[in-house]
């Protein structure tokens, strides 16, 4: 029995696991320091710099989701 082995795919699965790892720890990591530092803005009275980390970590859960849904969608095609 002899396999064969699709060099394109195993190429663009090197490249394409650690980018999409990067982007889904890049993403959560906003989330944290965006909560984090929002909560300590909101303490100190920042109120706008509250609202930029919110932000920050609004973006960042969005990020965070899409990475999920686009990972299962790629998972899950039966290509």
């Amino acid at each position: 029995m002899s396999a064969t082995v699709d060099s394109g795919a195993l190429l663009e699965l090197a490249w394409g696991a650690p980018l999409a790892a990067l982007i889904v720890v890049v993403a959560w990591g906003l989330v944290v320091v965006g909560t984090a530092r929002a909560g300590e803005a909101r303490r100190d009275g920042r109120t706008v710099r509250a609202a930029l980390h919110v932000a920050m970590a609004g973006v960042g859960a969005t990020l965070f989701v899409a990475a999920i849904v686009v990972g299962l969608i790629i998972t899950s095609d039966k290509g």
